[in-house]
């Protein structure tokens, strides 16, 4: 039974050598296609060459791609006293590529960012591209000038990307995130779905998040935004540990664990009633962090991960019967 899984499920290094024995493992344990996951944060652009040698290693080892994590941009990840801080509610200025920027060239330079990301999932033959798209929502707050701005630069990047894409046959699925609330989701997808077509613009599912923010309905985004639902990160969270951390996006970054499905607090038996009924394109693509302690263990865990994955394909599928 054919399953996907996300790259970065281990040990996240990113030289020739590592990313080879990675896709061997995930060949190896009877994961029959990727989820791109490497680079899906930072500035870093793919060279032609780079793209090419991601297909061939893939090749190699019989490997199809279900799909490519994009980039928005720089980390929100920050060293401040000393301390990880993660930066989810303004906009970072720092940054070098955003499609949203009120500078023009910094915002095409975000553009391009994106679009390279495509060109990469069109070698893979991979038909979407998962995109985080983290609202500064306290910037929104402050200032509606702000507010207008940033979304008609969001929409002038998306205009300009859309032909693109079409060409490339790659869709843009916009992720559900873990540190904005999810009202300020809902104004978002909705903005973006009554502008832009199913065979442009969908969603992301990512169960996990979804625990995390929407605690009293765990799949409401999937519920909501159901007939967009093109891509999927499967993976399973507990509630918030606020004793984790004093800053709060933190403490929900930090319980953002990717857990093993059926592990958690997540729903499962709705989610597949809900992948079932709506376009998505199987196979299922699991975002989970494997452990990998030793070997042994890493090459069990990805085997359990299958064995989860098949039992959430076969769930799906007689809904679907």
């Amino acid at each position: 039974m054919e399953i996907a899984l996300a790259t970065d499920f281990g040990i996240y290094e990113l030289s020739p050598e590592s990313m080879d024995c990675q896709m061997k493992k995930l060949a190896d344990a009877g994961i029959s296609h990727v989820h791109w996951a490497h680079d899906w944060d930072f500035e870093y652009l793919y060279s032609q060459w780079e793209i090419l040698q991601i297909k061939e290693l893939l090749e190699k080892y019989g490997l199809k791609c279900k799909g490519v994590h994009a980039s928005e941009g720089n980390t929100r990840c920050r060293v401040i006293d000393g301390k990880p801080r993660f930066l989810n509610r303004n906009r970072l200025r720092d940054c070098r590529k955003d499609f949203t920027s009120p500078y023009e060239y910094n915002r095409l330079s975000g553009v391009e960012l994106v679009l390279n990301r495509v060109d990469l999932a069109c070698m893979l033959g991979a038909e979407e591209i998962v995109l985080h798209m983290v609202l500064p929502y306290e910037d929104f707050e402050a200032s509606k000038d702000f507010k207008d701005l940033y979304w008609k630069q969001a929409f002038k990047s998306f205009d300009e990307m859309e032909s693109y894409c079409r060409a490339k046959k790659v869709r843009i699925a916009i992720e559900n995130m873990i540190c904005t609330p999810k009202e300020y989701q809902f104004e978002q997808f909705d903005k973006l779905f009554e502008r832009y077509s199913p065979e442009y613009m969908g969603i992301c599912f990512d169960s996990g998040h979804s625990a995390l923010v929407c605690t009293d309905c765990t799949y409401e985004f999937a519920q909501r935004y159901q007939s967009r639902l093109i891509a999927i990160h499967l993976d399973d969270n507990n509630s918030i540990d606020f004793s984790l951390s004093t800053d709060v996006d933190g403490a929900v970054q930090k319980s953002d664990k990717h857990m093993l499905p059926f592990t958690g607090v997540v729903n499962w038996e709705k989610i597949c009633q809900l992948i079932a009924g709506s376009p998505y394109k199987l196979p299922l693509t699991l975002e989970v962090v494997v452990p990998h302690n030793t070997a042994e263990e890493e090459m069990a865990g990805l085997k359990k991960a299958k064995e989860v994955g098949e039992k959430l394909t076969q769930m799906v599928l007689s809904y679907r019967s």
